[in-house]
């Protein structure tokens, strides 16, 4: 009785193990073949739609191909999804090395990726500078603002020699306070030290 009980049990847990295995198979197939879709819409120049079936892919399958990076990289750089394009391609080339089937490939896009996420980090920063560098660029809320420097006290304190030293502060004197055009100044580094005889 109790080995026919065991042998029940044996069976049922072999059945589980069978059908975990079997879904985990059809997960993979299913996971490769989303990735073949969304090769040939990219291919195609369907990019949204190969984005979607790589994303897909990426959930179903527990271990990635190589390919799958290229891909996906390859696919990243016409979405301008430069910095992932970046990612994923880098990914394949460590991988595959220069012997990989799409090295050649692969190396385009990441120089041509490398190049447009430089470009516009380099807008970045032409427009931060430009924002800085504008008239009046920071609205004030108010009329008059704190000053950054003495943080509205309008004394600045210091260690000298012989202990605390107490001096006006040199942007906005006793008041501890900027105008929004001063303000403006002093964030353009343009605001002098007028304020010191206050």
């Amino acid at each position: 009785m109790i080995r026919k009980a065991f042998l029940s049990i044996s069976f049922v847990l072999l059945s589980i193990v069978a059908s975990a295995q079997t879904q985990g198979t059809i997960v993979t197939r299913d996971g490769l073949a989303n990735m073949d879709k969304g090769a040939r819409a990219m291919y195609d120049g369907n990019y949204e739609e190969a984005d979607e079936l790589f994303r897909q892919a990426l959930s179903q399958l527990s271990k990635l191909p190589s390919e799958m990076a290229y891909y996906f990289g390859r696919n990243s750089f016409h979405l301008q999804k430069y910095k992932q394009a970046i990612n994923w391609l880098t990914k394949y080339v460590e991988l595959k090395g220069t012997s990989g089937q799409y090295y050649d490939d692969a190396k385009l896009y990441l120089d041509r990726a490398n190049d447009a996420f430089k470009k516009i980090k380099e807008q970045q920063i032409i427009e931060t500078e430009h924002k800085l560098t504008t008239d009046g660029y920071y609205d004030c809320p108010k009329d008059v603002v704190l000053c950054p420097i003495c943080h509205g006290s309008g004394v600045m304190i210091k260690n000298g020699k012989f202990g605390a030293v107490y001096q006006t502060c040199p942007y906005s004197g006793l008041s501890g306070q900027l105008t929004c055009e001063q303000y403006n100044q002093y964030l353009m580094g343009e605001l002098g030290m007028e304020m010191r005889e206050e």
